[in-house]
This record gives structure tokens, C-alpha cells and sequence, in this order.
């Protein structure tokens, strides 16, 4: 049912049906209200926080937010998730975010990889040093000597992996260190050699060769990293960009003795890695005192933005993502991959230990990998991790937990509502962009920003899949 409403006070003062759905057309404000449960809307019309269901028959179907109850809906549907970022996001530029129901703490790899060159295969006997870190201490890197007398890849993988199963060394064992072959031409004959391991902690990440050896780092590697981000404050690399600007808000608020957050010398320019904690930009910081006197080092930030909260809030503003743009891993998916292409070079990949057994190469991008729903636009290989962009699309609108209740945002209230699960702006979420060698871009709940973490570490993998709007 359509009504028709003059004014929001006219649509306010009438009576709603408790059990049909309505469409208010408010004709002064041009503004559509939904009533009533289970509104059914398109696409195109889809809203941040609205529900995607699949009916009996596999049809997608976009239920406005607000009006979602699984106790009057058809009985054999299925929730696939939340609209992440709908035709009413700040961000939107013609793509519909879709997210998954449930979520998942992953880590982005099990392995790391290391490219092996530096030896001679000419049947003669030869040596090369290998300096590992142990895993008794994470601290000491010790040199292993490796003898070897070997004409093909194929003879050099074998006595590799010998060694590394010699039990006289034990932190290849330990470390699960496997020699494999690798068709970098694609004729299907191994041209080079990868050492593989059980990635535990990342200064195994500094391994090295020595002495007839050189490893360099080959995790991934049709995933270009970088570390370019640009924000407002012109800022171009690095962490710090403000993903979430209630948790950053929350954070920052408050007097941090670190000197990153909290400058110990007096500020003279206006671009800064990171945000500046209130009391400190007050010149009001607790931990910077001469004695009974407060040192003030951000007058002339204060100069710039404004005085009291009101210019601290500008300043912090200087912080968000500049979107759209061209530049970094935010802007230039042709260079750095977006968040599809990037998961499925991840995903489906197996490691296969010197015992024989099988691991995920990348839990987080198998996560995704692994769902599939009866429509050709949510079947397995549609779900993907964000890209960075889309990470920082997602979190713009998150206000659990730093409001606890479960309905403060329109995508965890939709998601309480149909059993999904919470997205908190406390936690720490992946993104299919690359940082650095071993290091993934994240969103970082501490204190609301862009970060990098360790591929070892477990993070909150968010799977998506993008509809475009024209395409529907």
C-alpha cells in the first residue's frame, strides 16, 4: 500500500497498520517512509541496513531496514545479510555492498614463502647457509650450512627437503620447512624453487640466505603491497586514516601519555601521521608537566583549526580517507587489486607439510571462498574480503559497540534482528589490500583507524559481495 502525506507532521499524526506493509510519500520534504513489516524493496532502492533474503524460489529480494520480522515472513526463506552500503551511503557510487550474516576470525595466512636463488646446478659439490630464527626464543637467527651436488630443480628440491627432514635439524621440523618446485613460465617444468613453512611469528619473516643462498619474500605474490593512503590532511602513506570516526572520537577523547598521540616537542605543521588526543591539543595533557606547569606543544595546531573542542573535531576531520580518488591502495585497484581479485588469489590454495597433511593456505580469503547460496549472485566464488576502500565504506557507518546497543546503527540492528552477526567498531577487520610483505591493511577497533597487521595474526573477516546498481 502507497500513501500520500503533504507534510512529515501529517505522516507522524497518522494512524500505521500493524500488520501491512505501507510506502509514505511525503510530498513537502520528498522524503519515503516504510511501515509496517516486511517492505519489500528493489535494488536500486536498497538502503544501508536494509535485509537481503532469498525466497523459496531463490529470488533475491531487499527488505527494507527497520521492518524485518522472520515471525511473518514466508517460511522457507534465507538471510543472506545486511546491506553494507546502500544508495543512501555517503560513500555510494552506483555499487551495492553486500555483506554475509556471519562473520569469522581468520588469519590471512598459515605459510610464508620465500623465493630461493643464489645456487649452481652443475653436478659438483657446493654449499649454501640458511640463518633461520629459532622458535625456542623468536630472537636468534642461527646459521644453517647446507651441502648439496645437484643438476636439475628437480634434484635440488629433493636434497632441500632432505635436509630439512634431517632430524639433526630440528627447526625446520618444527617450522614444517618444505622445498617446492615452481612453472614461473607456464610449461609445466619447475624453473624455481620456493621455501615454504609454517608461518608462527613474524621475524621468520627475516630469515635470510648466506654464503651461495639468497631468499626473498614470495607470499602472494600477484598481490602488489603498498602503503599508500591519502587523506585530507594531504598525508599520503602509512596508518593512521580514520575509518570510524565514533570509535576514533571515543578513543582520542581521552588523555594518552604516548608520545605518538601526544607530542613531546612543540608542533609547527599541519600534516601528521596520526590524530592528536584532545587534552593534548588543549594543551591540557596531564603528561606533559614542568613541574606544577602544563606544557602547551599544539598552539599552533590551535592557530590553524580553532580553538577548544570544536577546532580539536576540525582537526581530527583532517584524518578521514579522501574517497574517491585515484590514489593508493584506496583508490587504484588496477596497480593493487581489489577485493575480489585479491581473495582468490589467496583462496583454494592448499600447503602440504613434510608429514603429509594438508593446510589452508589463507583461512580468511577460504572463508569467503567457501559460501555459496542458491543465486547466481551469491554463489561460490562471488564472496570476496573488502577491498581497502570498502573496508572504509563499511566502518563510516558502524556505531556498535561504541554505543552498546545492538540497534545503534542500522546494519547491526538489522542483523540482531535477523540472527546475524554484530560488527563492532572495536574490532580489528581485514581487507584483501596488501601493506607490505607480510603485512595486510586492517581496521584497527582501538582507536578507529587504518592500520597494518601481521598475516600470522586472527582479525574479523567481513565477506561481501558487490552488486552494481545500473547492472540490476
Amino acid at each position: 500500500m502507497i500513501q500520500y502525506y503533504n507534510t512529515e507532521a501529517e505522516y507522524a499524526a497518522a494512524q500505521k497498520s500493524s500488520f501491512e506493509s505501507q510506502i509514505s510519500l511525503v510530498g513537502a520534504d520528498n522524503n519515503i517512509h516504510y511501515d509496517g513489516v516486511n517492505v519489500v524493496v528493489g535494488l536500486k532502492s536498497a538502503k544501508t541496513g536494509d535485509a537481503c533474503v532469498l525466497d523459496g524460489n531463490g529470488a533475491m529480494h531487499f527488505i527494507a531496514r527497520g521492518t524485518f520480522s522472520s515471525t511473518s515472513f514466508f517460511s522457507n526463506y534465507i538471510y543472506v545479510g545486511p546491506v553494507l552500503v546502500g544508495v543512501d551511503h555517503p560513500d555510494f557510487r552506483g555499487t551495492v555492498v553486500l555483506g554475509y550474516k556471519n562473520n569469522a576470525n581468520r588469519i590471512m595466512s598459515y605459510i610464508y614463502s620465500f623465493r630461493l636463488t643464489g645456487y649452481t646446478l652443475d653436478g659438483t659439490d657446493r654449499t649454501g647457509k640458511l640463518k633461520v630464527n629459532k622458535s625456542s626464543s623468536w630472537a636468534t637467527y642461527d646459521e644453517y650450512t647446507i651441502n648439496y651436488n645437484a643438476e636439475s630443480i628437480e634434484s635440488m628440491v629433493s636434497q632441500l627437503n632432505a635436509f630439512f627432514q634431517d632430524t639433526t635439524n630440528q627447526v625446520f621440523q618444527d617450522q614444517d620447512w618444505v622445498a617446492q618446485g615452481v612453472d614461473t613460465d607456464g610449461d609445466d617444468i619447475a624453473d624455481a624453487i620456493d621455501l615454504v613453512f609454517h608461518l608462527v611469528d613474524y621475524r621468520q619473516c627475516s630469515d635470510s640466505g648466506a654464503a651461495g643462498f639468497s631468499l626473498s619474500a614470495n607470499l602472494f605474490p600477484g598481490i602488489k603491497a603498498s602503503t599508500a593512503m591519502l587523506r585530507k590532511n594531504g598525508r599520503r602513506a602509512g596508518e593512521g586514516t580514520i575509518f570510524n570516526w565514533d570509535r576514533a572520537i571515543a578513543y582520542f577523547k581521552a588523555d594518552i601519555s604516548s608520545a605518538t598521540y601526544n607530542p613531546t616537542s612543540n608542533v609547527t605543521t599541519t600534516v601528521l601521521s596520526y590524530p592528536i588526543c584532545k587534552p593534548a591539543y588543549l594543551g591540557q595533557s596531564s603528561y606533559r608537566m614542568d613541574g606544577s606547569t602544563q606544557l602547551d606543544y599544539c598552539s599552533y595546531l590551535r592557530s590553524v583549526y580553532g580553538e577548544g573542542e570544536e577546532g580539536w573535531l576540525k582537526f581530527m576531520e583532517t584524518f578521514l580517507p579522501v574517497m574517491p580518488t585515484a590514489y593508493g591502495v584506496i583508490g587504484d585497484k588496477n596497480q593493487y587489486g581489489d577485493g575480489k581479485k585479491n581473495t582468490y588469489l589467496m583462496a583454494n590454495r592448499v600447503f602440504v607439510g613434510q608429514d603429509g597433511l594438508s593446510h589452508a593456505v589463507s583461512p580468511a580469503a577460504d572463508y569467503c571462498a567457501a559460501i555459496t547460496l542458491p543465486h547466481a549472485l551469491l554463489a561460490s566464488g562471488c564472496w570476496h574480503m573488502p577491498d581497502a576502500e570498502t573496508l572504509a565504506q563499511i566502518f563510516r557507518t558502524i556505531k556498535y559497540n561504541t554505543t552498546n546497543n545492538r540497534n545503534a546503527d542500522p546494519i547491526n540492528a538489522t542483523q540482531y534482528a535477523a540472527g546475524g552477526d554484530a560488527i563492532s567498531n572495536g574490532a580489528y577487520a581485514w581487507c584483501a589490500s596488501r601493506y607490505y610483505a607480510y603485512y595486510f591493511w586492517c581496521f584497527y577497533g582501538g582507536n578507529g583507524y587504518a592500520n597494518y597487521n601481521y598475516v600470522g595474526n586472527g582479525n574479523l573477516v567481513l565477506p561481501v559481495v558487490l552488486l552494481k546498481v545500473n547492472e540490476s
